[in-house]
């Protein structure tokens, strides 16, 4: 029976024992070299100087130190703060798991050739617009119905785009001239400039949330021949991005049918 005992203390002993090469440690939290690699692998932080290396350690330290005085103050506990952290990582739970499938997608120059030669016209154009940029979607709709019986443009640009509020005075209702490459992404700039001079868009996704609408007020050719490599790299993000979205929405429409999906806002109506 002893010797079952004396067997049994070392075993004991070594299951505490502390990580090795442990870089930094706050009370019990700790940050060792193999998580410190996980920031920055070896072939980089061989590389930075030793002050900079410190500099980060205090930095893990100083944000565990207030991470464990949150803890301590069961901030982590509130409602409002837990249900942040419940989305945070159910958001970045399901960009990863896109991401592994996804997987960076595939897309040669031959693509982006195909691209640019399907829309080498738009790159030999500038166009000029005048733009009314809207908060929400429901504003833009009633703005536009206005639009198509009969209100004037550039008045309802005045009164509502929220270009006048960086100046009142000069609301940039008319742009200058636009180059192909310079409005807000290539899908934006597909739906510009293939209208006609006076046409009037439909609501379009902006920046930021917001939403946009403009009429082409003038429309000329500014270059003789169109340059691939200037616009090879957008024209690539671009492509990406959209391969991006469509995979997005096709993988997310073949779960649907593994989930029982229930909507009901008739709470929120009442």
């Amino acid at each position: 029976m002893k010797k079952v005992i004396l067997l049994a203390i070392p075993i004991l002993i070594l299951s505490c024992k502390e990580p090795r090469d442990i870089i930094v440690k706050v009370d019990g939290s700790m940050l060792t070299k193999a998580q410190f690699e996980k920031y920055i692998p070896e072939t980089e932080y061989a590389k930075i100087p030793e002050e900079r290396l410190k500099e980060f350690c205090e930095n893990w330290a100083d944000q565990e130190i207030l991470y464990l005085e949150a803890k301590k103050q069961s901030i982590d506990q509130e409602d409002s703060i837990s249900l942040v952290i419940t989305e945070y990582k159910k958001n970045l739970l399901a960009m990863e798991l896109i991401r592994r499938e996804f997987g960076g997608g595939t897309l040669g120059e031959v693509e982006v050739r195909e691209y640019f030669d399907e829309h080498k016209s738009e790159f030999l154009h500038a166009v000029k617009l005048a733009q009314i940029v809207l908060r929400d979607y429901e504003t833009a709709q009633q703005t536009l119905e206005e639009i198509k019986a009969g209100a004037n443009f550039l008045k309802l640009a005045r009164e509502r785009s929220l270009t006048r509020m960086e100046n009142p005075d000069d609301p940039k209702v008319i742009t200058d001239f636009l180059y192909r490459g310079t409005i807000s992404d290539y899908g934006t700039e597909e739906i510009i400039f293939n209208m006609k001079v006076g046409e009037v868009s439909d609501i379009i996704p902006y920046i930021q949330g917001t939403y946009l609408i403009v009429k082409l007020v003038d429309k000329r050719k500014v270059y003789a021949k169109a340059d691939y490599d200037k616009y090879s790299s957008a024209i690539y993000n671009y492509l990406l991005q959209k391969q991006y979205q469509d995979f997005l929405a096709l993988y997310i429409d073949s779960l649907k049918t593994q989930y029982k999906i229930e909507i009901d806002i008739s709470s929120l109506t009442e």
